[in-house]
Order: C-alpha cells, then sequence, then structure tokens
C-alpha cells in the first residue's frame, strides 16, 4: 500500500524542477461531487504543465453547495502573502465548477497558466458556469496584481489572483507548458474580489463588510382570522367564526384553528314554547399541501377539532340548567388563498366534518332538543396575514 501511494504521489504531485509547489487546498461539496482527491489530481495535472516556482505557497479554500433548481454555486477564497481574494461561480454541473476550482488553484499557484488557459468569448454556447448573481464587475485586479491593467475577456483572463505577474506568451501546441484539453468551463466569467482588511472568513459582501447567513426560504408567521357558515354540529345552519395562528413553507403549511359556533334557539321535539340555546367552540389542528404558487394557491387540509358543545334551557321551564358535552371530528377539505399584497391573501375554504362523538340534549318532559348528525360542513371566508 505504501508503494501504490508514492507511486501514486509522484505521478501526480511535481517534483523539484517539474512546477510550482502544490498549494494548501480544503475542499468541501455535498455527494454527487467530485472528491478532493479528484481536485487535487486536476490541480497537480496543470502545475505540472508550469514552469517551477519558488516562494511560499498560496492556501486555497474551495466550497460548492447545492442551489434550488439543480445549479451548483462555488466560492473560493486564495490567501497569499500579498493578500487574499475571493471568487463566486454558479454552474448546472458540479463537475464544471470542480474543474473551474482546479484551474483557479492553479492559477494562484503559477500565474502563467493564466495566458496559457487562453481568451474565450464573454458568453459561450452551451455554457455551463457564470459568475454568481451580485459577484464583482469584471477585471479587478486583487491585491499584489498590476494595477490599472486592462485584461482580454474570459474568465481565466480576467481572474488575476494575488502575487500574479505579467503574463508569458503562448506556449506553442505540444510543448510542457499547453493547456489542458478540458481548459476553463465555458461561460466563466468573474473576479477575485478583495477583502479588507480584518474582514471576517464567513461570507462577504461586495464591500468586504460581513453579510447575514439566512436559511433559504425560511418557513413564515401566518395569521388568519375568517368568518363563515356550518352544519351538522348544530341542526341546520349556524354562524360560524375562526381564528388561525400557523406556519408555512413553499408548499406546506400547520396551523392551530379556533372556531366558535354562534348561539342558536332550538325548540323541543315535544314543546315548542321550551328549548335551549346552543353554541360550540372547538380548537383544531390542520395540515396543508399547497399546489401552485404565486398569486393563486390551492391547499388541500386535513385535520382534527375538538371541544365543547354547551347548552342552557329557555322557554317556559320551571327551572334553567347549563349543560356541556365533549365533542371531536375529522376534517378534511380544500382552500383557495389569493394574494392581494405582499403579505395578505384573501382565503375561501370548504371543510368536511366527520363526527367522532355525537352530542345529544334534551328537555325534561319536552323531549330531544338537538342532536349532532354523523356528518357536516362548513364554509369560511377571510384574509390570511403572512408575517415576516
Amino acid at each position: 500500500m505504501l508503494a501504490l501511494t508514492t507511486c501514486a504521489a509522484l505521478l501526480l504531485g511535481p517534483g523539484p524542477g517539474q512546477g510550482p509547489v502544490m498549494p494548501e487546498v480544503r475542499w468541501e461539496a455535498p455527494p454527487g461531487c467530485p472528491d478532493e482527491a479528484s481536485v487535487k489530481a486536476q490541480i497537480a495535472a496543470l502545475l505540472a504543465r508550469a514552469p517551477a516556482r519558488t516562494g511560499q505557497a498560496p492556501q486555497v479554500n474551495l466550497r460548492v453547495e447545492a442551489l434550488p433548481g439543480g445549479r451548483w454555486r462555488l466560492d473560493a477564497t486564495i490567501t497569499s502573502r500579498e493578500g487574499q481574494g475571493r471568487r463566486s461561480l454558479e454552474g448546472d454541473r458540479c463537475e464544471a465548477l470542480a474543474e473551474a476550482a482546479a484551474l483557479l488553484t492553479a492559477i494562484a499557484a503559477a500565474p502563467e497558466l493564466q495566458q496559457a488557459a487562453g481568451p474565450l468569448p464573454e458568453e459561450a454556447p452551451g455554457s455551463s458556469v457564470q459568475e454568481a448573481p451580485g459577484g464583482p464587475a469584471a477585471n479587478q485586479a486583487a491585491p499584489g496584481g498590476p494595477a490599472g491593467q486592462d485584461a482580454p475577456k474570459g474568465p481565466a483572463a480576467g481572474a488575476e489572483v494575488p502575487g500574479s505577474q505579467a503574463a508569458v506568451p503562448e506556449p506553442a501546441p505540444g510543448s510542457p507548458a499547453e493547456a489542458p484539453e478540458t481548459g476553463w468551463p465555458p461561460g466563466a466569467e468573474g473576479e477575485l474580489e478583495p477583502e479588507l482588511p480584518g474582514a471576517g472568513t464567513g461570507q462577504e459582501t461586495r464591500s468586504g463588510a460581513p453579510a447575514p447567513i439566512r436559511p433559504r426560504n425560511p418557513p413564515k408567521a401566518t395569521l388568519g382570522l375568517g368568518a363563515g357558515i356550518g352544519a351538522g354540529a348544530l341542526p341546520g345552519v349556524s354562524a360560524l367564526l375562526r381564528a388561525a395562528v400557523g406556519l408555512r413553507g413553499r408548499h406546506w403549511s400547520v396551523a392551530l384553528t379556533q372556531s366558535f359556533w354562534l348561539p342558536r334557539d332550538l325548540p323541543a321535539a315535544g314543546d315548542q314554547d321550551v328549548g335551549g340555546r346552543m353554541w360550540l367552540a372547538a380548537t383544531g389542528v390542520q395540515g396543508c399541501g399547497i399546489v401552485g404558487k404565486g398569486r393563486v394557491e390551492a391547499p388541500l387540509c386535513a385535520g382534527v377539532a375538538a371541544g365543547v358543545l354547551r347548552g342552557r334551557g329557555i322557554g317556559d321551564l320551571a327551572a334553567s340548567y347549563r349543560a356541556t358535552s365533549a365533542w371531536a371530528a375529522a376534517t378534511v377539505g380544500p382552500s383557495l388563498h389569493v394574494r392581494v399584497a405582499p403579505r395578505v391573501a384573501l382565503t375561501l375554504g370548504a371543510e368536511l366534518l366527520v363526527m367522532l362523538t355525537r352530542v345529544r340534549f334534551e328537555v325534561a318532559q319536552a323531549g330531544e332538543v338537538c342532536c349532532s348528525a354523523p356528518v357536516g360542513a362548513t364554509g369560511t371566508l377571510g384574509v390570511e396575514v403572512r408575517l415576516p
């Protein structure tokens, strides 16, 4: 095993007089990307084609992260004795960003490779790598680079690194310093952005000030108010009020709801002059999957609600008493949300209630007043506010 490792090091790493010193490379990438050994092998192959150099090798931190939509982002930080530079690239393939990272690192160690890579058009057909949004403007010199020098368009030509010197003429094809066949991924343009002295190692803005690190698409709090009608929990149709507080993501939401069915006077079955005043209060938990995006969304929700149904005797009674009974139901149904402002949406919802308990009230010697149906329904109209 030791012999194999030694042979690999001799093949991949430039020896004395064969090329510049290998930089200190730190590679971080998610699964599905080339590993650190592969990236270092690419760097060593590039440096083997450059003239030998003396001096301290730069330190290079390369970090790749996955972006929404199947894209990838590379953040490169190169530190040398002249200063520190940063650059960000985005691409459709992590392999292309790995090649870009290898070439960036090789140019940092051997600026002669900058000219060997050759200028490329600003936008190449089929390009898979581009400067990340918010990246620096093209062709700025990093610390230690020639001031005011106009560099040709192209990713390698514009990417001056700390300590780079004037480029040497392009070598003839077949010479040891000839650029690798893969070259720079087409369409990769941009600069290493200089950092301000004393700046942190975290994510930074173009001015060098630390930028806040925020999660992508964090869940938002929601507050909803509505009114509507319901049937089934009480005989006939009753008015109801509803409030909700919850969290929502891009395609989901959860909420805690509070419903109040307004009081209704119901006559007893055996005597119309007496009866009961009935009302319902229930708390529910609801989860939704959200279809659509933009102004119009269609959540499909399911949940469970539980509470108490209360009644009080009314009419020509010798004595009136209050009675309370537990109530519960499973709920399912669609709704429609139409956004009318950045954080405000109108809501229209419908629910099917499947009663888990059947409530029954009656007046002594007058018969039954109320009994819940096996199933019921609600319809509500309201407004939802999405908090920052």
